[in-house]
């Protein structure tokens, strides 16, 4: 994908769910699955057995990191688009279990801090949101679920405090939090003598783990998924009246997928904007003003000495930057 910073445009807060992340913890059997089944056109990735007493709800079982890995290819389908609109994470704490043990089987170690150089929660964590954040880009909304545990941690003082968290490691706890929008923990409660479910998005005594992206998103909601998108939108409703409705839509937000550079093809480009600079240049000027600029160029990328027909497809990024200044140097001598 070609930059060109002049054509940006400023960004809009979306009031649809889709290409955000969110992000539920909480008690077993306290509703975090029903509310996900009531998301739009829902996809439940059942990494655990979760899904029995939920009828009419599309389920795929997932017991290996390399199936995750062919759904979110399959989910690039024009007619799984349209079919689906949600996929659901149930529980991320097994996913993060089996992403794990993908990574230690590629690296034919036992543990992830087995991996050399120490390079094994590096690799765990681009691949984890890697994978998820490939799912948002499509235009789809993720919902992830955990279960939800209590710890006790000392401040600096001594004293202590307890904390509900999701019951993920410390590591994929940091990893899903960032990459959540909202982020909240579902609890029962009993009011006029029933029990129900409430979603705690804000801690001001930091003993709930919780949060959100947005500005005005309440403290505690409902749990129904009613509930979720009018605070959604209550919330971007009072920014629009801080920063303007210039920067909101309704519209579901777009990202843009990662861009799938083709080797084979930046090399037939390489070979043709050379091929034209050669053209364009009689061999004297071409020898002396040209061919010089051409290894800079390529050195600039691959090291010194170093030349396109020894560029490897796994370089195919300081390919295409090649091509590019190839492209303008065609474009300043022309």
């Amino acid at each position: 994908m070609a930059i060109n910073l002049l054509e940006l445009e400023p960004h809009k807060i979306s009031r649809d769910l889709r290409g955000y992340i969110t992000y539920i913890y909480g008690e077993p059997k306290v509703g975090k699955t029903t509310l996900g089944s009531k998301m739009p056109n829902p996809l439940l990735l059942a990494f655990e057995k979760g899904y029995n007493a939920i009828a009419n709800i599309y389920a795929q079982d997932v017991t290996t990191w390399s199936e995750m890995k062919q759904i979110v290819s399959q989910l690039k389908k024009p007619q799984l688009k349209e079919k689906f609109s949600t996929i659901i994470i149930d529980t991320v704490d097994i996913a993060a279990q089996l992403c794990e043990k993908y990574v230690c089987d590629q690296n034919d170690v036992d543990s992830i801090s087995g991996v050399p150089y120490g390079q094994g929660w590096t690799m765990l964590k681009r691949e984890f949101e890697t994978t998820f954040r490939a799912i948002t880009q499509m235009g789809y909304a993720v919902y992830f679920i955990s279960h939800a545990k209590e710890g006790t941690f000392k401040r600096q003082d001594g004293s202590e405090y307890s904390t509900v968290r999701p019951s993920v490691t410390t590591t994929y706890r940091a990893i899903i939090e960032n990459m959540a929008d909202l982020y909240g923990y579902m609890h029962p409660v009993i009011a006029d003598g029933v029990r129900q479910s409430r979603i705690t998005f804000r801690s001001e005594d930091g003993t709930v783990s919780a949060g959100s992206r947005f500005k005005y998103f309440p403290m505690e909601i409902g749990s129904t998924y009613d509930e979720l998108v009018n605070a959604l939108n209550e919330a971007i409703t009072k920014e629009a009246e801080e920063k303007g409705d210039q920067f909101i839509t309704d519209k579901a937000e777009v990202y843009v997928a990662p861009t799938e550079l083709d080797y084979d093809k930046l090399m037939d480009d390489f070979n043709e904007v050379v091929g034209s600079l050669m053209d364009g240049a009689n061999e004297d000027e071409f020898n002396k003003r040209i061919a010089p600029r051409i290894v800079q160029i390529t050195e600039r990328y691959l090291g010194r000495g170093k030349k396109v027909s020894q560029c490897t497809r796994e370089q195919v990024e300081m390919l295409s930057l090649i091509v590019a200044d190839l492209r303008e140097l065609k474009e300043t001598i022309a």
